[in-house]
């Protein structure tokens, strides 16, 4: 039996995902707009929906940059409805469209599957595990919406040439993002603004967010950029990637003074190099100009972040980590979300649940202002979808990147690669500033799923023989 595509023995998903939105409206009416909105809405969406039909770039272009701005909302019936979740619903709308117009059906994979069934664990879990199902069941229709761009760009996009354009709007939105952040922190430095800045996230110390939700996020985002900025330039050779990864990667995730993205960014860096040296792609003179673009960098900054920086490390204590009062409270809170994990280790409690049943006053924390929020995306997981929803999630990620290690192995794909090395640092910084309640980590696994599907399709249709040449042939002297 034929896996992947919406025409073989495999049900096609595609009714469960229109399904998904729409029990939103119906579960979740008040979150649609007062009437004010909704008299706006009934000009803007027919207008926004027509205009994504017609130019699926648009729509892209659109996905992408509303997953960077976060910060920015809307809020209605006690809800923030961020312009991720405005340009999700409008592209729900534009969906059966979009699909009649497509000249080849989407070829799904299976971990596309896995994906939707966790989908529906949030769902379940939050309706018949929940304390308070009626909150549970609208954080569990958000966190659809932020995963639905997955699906949604797998519509969207339908052949190399709009993933490479696809990748190049991330890049662009990328730099603005990062740029933005920069203008924001050293505005606050030196006029004392506050736009795009929390002065107090770090006691004193400021933590910039730009756009994004919160400075980690910022940080991990940029650092993100610089990993994908430099992947490019080692196989592009151009000098505009090189810039970009130091004035506005590095830079970025430097003044967001987020330790663990530092930690992240350097990591993913070394692996890179690591790679471009066994690849034999870099020579003396380009790591010459990798050095110089990152010591220029740090000696720009070097002058506004050293005091920062310098505080912000003086409370690491490698022999007691709880020393650390960031990293004290979020060990709290790992260790308060354990009793209800073990309480319901096989569904969970329901999505985003754990800010129900957490409180400060009864650690014996008075007059802390923090929320109560699971910070490492695993434990965050295992409490709201238990082992079941746990399971399903590393399996989507697993086969995710095993379909990638395939793809890569067989043709050569400098996009792809950048994404999977930038993901690194994702995966570093969600262990402690959880990212997956938000689109811009499943719009970047959601290229990540557009490159690979393609080489699955050819692989099936033309019997696996080689679409392009491989890693070793290309780096073979």
């Amino acid at each position: 039996m034929k896996i992947g595509s919406s025409t073989e023995s495999i049900p096609d998903p595609t009714p469960l995902l229109i399904l998904i939105p729409a029990i939103v409206i119906l579960l979740w009416p008040d979150a649609f707009g007062t009437t004010a909105l909704m008299l706006a809405g009934a000009i803007f969406v027919p207008l926004a929906v027509y205009w994504f039909t017609q130019n699926t770039m648009a729509a892209v272009i659109a996905l992408v940059v509303a997953s960077a701005i976060p910060r920015l909302y809307v809020e209605v019936a006690g809800l923030k409805a961020r312009p991720e979740h405005i340009i999700g619903g409008l592209l729900f709308c534009a969906m059966p469209f979009l699909l009649k117009k497509r000249q080849q059906p989407v070829h799904w994979m299976v971990v596309d599957y896995l994906l939707v069934a966790y989908i529906a664990i949030n769902i379940i879990s939050s309706v018949f595990m929940s304390v308070e199902p009626s909150q549970t069941i609208k954080w569990a229709m958000q966190q659809a919406l932020v995963i639905l761009p997955y699906f949604f760009l797998r519509v969207l996009i339908s052949d190399r040439a709009g993933f490479q354009r696809a990748v190049r709007v991330l890049l662009v939105t990328g730099v603005a993002t990062a740029g933005y952040g920069i203008v924001c922190f050293y505005s606050n430095l030196l006029f004392g603004t506050k736009f795009g800045v929390d002065v107090g996230q770090y006691g004193d110390i400021p933590g910039t967010y730009g756009l994004q939700y919160e400075g980690n996020i910022l940080a991990a985002y940029c650092g993100a950029l610089s990993v994908m900025m430099l992947t490019l330039y080692l196989l592009k050779k151009r000098r505009g990637f090189l810039i970009s990864y130091g004035l506005f990667g590095l830079a970025g995730m430097a003044i967001s003074l987020s330790r663990a993205a530092l930690a992240a960014t350097a990591i993913s860096l070394s692996l890179v190099l690591i790679w471009g040296f066994w690849r034999k792609l870099l020579d003396t003179r380009m790591v010459f100009k990798i050095a110089v673009t990152t010591l220029a960098t740090a000696v720009a900054l070097t002058p506004a972040l050293l005091p920062f920086y310098t505080d912000r490390f003086s409370t690491v204590d490698v022999a007691d980590v709880s020393q650390d009062p960031n990293t004290a409270l979020r060990l709290v809170q790992v260790a308060a979300a354990t009793d209800n994990i073990l309480a319901h280790p096989i569904l969970g409690n329901g999505t985003a649940s754990f800010q129900l049943t957490f409180n400060w006053d009864e650690l014996g924390i008075e007059d802390w202002a923090g929320g109560a929020w699971l910070s490492n995306t695993e434990t965050r997981v295992l409490h709201d979808t238990g082992i079941l929803g746990l399971g399903v999630f590393m399996a989507f990620l697993v086969g995710l990147v095993r379909r990638s290690w395939k793809t890569l192995k067989r043709e050569h794909n400098p996009e792809l690669l950048a994404l999977l090395f930038s993901a690194v640092v994702y995966l570093f910084t969600f262990q402690i500033t959880e990212g997956t309640l938000l689109a811009f980590s499943w719009v970047h696994l959601g290229l990540i799923g557009c490159a690979v599907s393609f080489v699955a399709h050819q692989d099936r249709e033309n019997g696996k023989e080689k679409l392009q040449p491989s890693w070793a042939e290309m780096t073979q002297l």
